[in-house]
């Protein structure tokens, strides 16, 4: 931990500039004659030493506007007793400015109310000294010009400063904030984006792996089989691809092009239909009265549904599908058997982890794991719609 600077290397170029101008002609006007005569006698060297006391003030206003007003002090309480000066009474006014400026909080409060006391106290000294009313009004006017006005000034630009710093704070953390809620943004599209190309490609990428490792490992196969399996890998590859150039068309497009993905559930035998196609047998089910229901809702119940047949094709078989219309509740239920392929298509597990956050997101849950020799996929998701 580095130990703060010492005094001198606090002190500013400009505050010492200033201070020894302020001297130099000083010492012109004391040397001039412009001092108040309340002692005779009074070697103008002498009359030079409140001066510099408040010189010294001016030089660490900012470093020490502690020391900057006890100096002043001291000075215009040496000029009180041998004369005042004209120059010591200017300067003076700085010390009070700097440390109503520079000096600690709680200082200040102090500072306003002593200030004030001593311009009544010095009005009073005026009417014990003979003066009329309007002298006493006079001498209060100029103690309160030459001696709290410097004082309110300083606190007008020390408040002003504190508005305008806490204003650029407030600016930086809106930057920060406004950083911040960019790279939510950023992260929120790009796992959205990484979401439906798992869901949208995986698909037709998954049934192209599983009828080439088919082609591969059967040799028993006859022209006509392989024919039609290799029709297959080539819809899914159209198919796929076509997704994919939808996808892209519509990331391209920004603002102005159509949703993401708008599958609805009455899609799902469309894909149960090129799940059969490519293999795996599926049975698909409505229960309940069939409504409209909200786009997100009907988007996921169609991505669980895939997503489970996908990874039943790539791991199991027999797959049954079951959308139920429940009252404020859509049950999508995929029930596979496990299957016994010595080659699995590999998967990185995303899809699922993907599929879960599609049904959190809108306040559902999911579970997912075998149960009974076989693997279930349930998915509850609230409709928001009442009965």
């Amino acid at each position: 931990m580095t130990s703060p600077p010492g005094l001198l290397r606090r002190v500013r170029r400009g505050d010492l500039v200033a201070a020894v101008l302020l001297f130099a002609i000083g010492a012109v006007l004391i040397g001039l004659g412009s001092f108040e005569r309340y002692l005779e006698g009074v070697p103008v060297l002498v009359r030079l030493i409140p001066l510099a006391l408040t010189c010294i003030g001016v030089v660490i206003r900012r470093a020490a506007p502690g020391w900057c007003l006890a100096l002043g002090a001291a000075g215009i309480g040496i000029e009180i007793g041998i004369g005042l000066t004209f120059a010591t009474v200017c300067v003076f006014t700085d010390n009070l400015y700097a440390f109503a400026r520079y000096g600690p909080r709680r200082g200040v409060r102090v500072l306003i109310p002593a200030v004030t006391v001593g311009v009544v106290l010095l009005g009073g000294l005026t009417y014990l000294d003979g003066a009329e009313a309007v002298g006493v009004l006079t001498t209060i006017a100029v103690g309160a010009v030459v001696l709290l006005s410097p004082v309110a000034t300083g606190v007008i630009v020390r408040q002003a400063h504190d508005r305008a710093e806490l204003e650029r704070e407030r600016a930086e953390q809106a930057v920060r904030l406004a950083d911040v809620r960019r790279r939510e943004a950023v992260l929120r599209e790009r796992t959205v984006m990484a979401r439906e190309l798992h869901d949208t490609v995986a698909n037709y990428l998954s049934a192209i792996a599983l009828q080439s490792t088919a082609l591969q490992s059967r040799k028993d196969l006859d022209s006509e089989k392989v024919r039609a399996s290799i029709d297959a890998i080539r819809t899914s590859s159209v198919d796929g691809l076509a997704e994919l150039r939808r996808i892209i068309g519509i990331l391209r497009a920004g603002d102005e092009g159509e949703e993401l993905a708008s599958f609805r559930i009455d899609q799902i035998p469309e894909l149960a239909e090129r799940m059969r196609a490519v293999g795996l047998k599926v049975d698909f089910h409505v229960e309940g009265e069939a409504r409209d229901l909200p786009g997100e809702v009907e988007l996921t119940a169609y991505r669980v549904v895939q997503e489970a047949l996908t990874n039943a094709l790539k791991h199991g078989c027999d797959a049954e599908t079951t959308v139920a219309f429940a009252p404020g509740t859509l049950v999508v239920t995929i029930v596979n058997a496990l299957g016994d392929k010595g080659e699995a298509v590999p998967g990185a597990g995303s899809g699922l982890i993907g599929m879960t956050e599609r049904v959190r997101i809108l306040g559902g849950k999911v579970h997912a794991g075998p149960d009974g020799g076989k693997w279930t996929v349930r998915a509850e998701i609230p409709t928001g719609v009442t009965e």
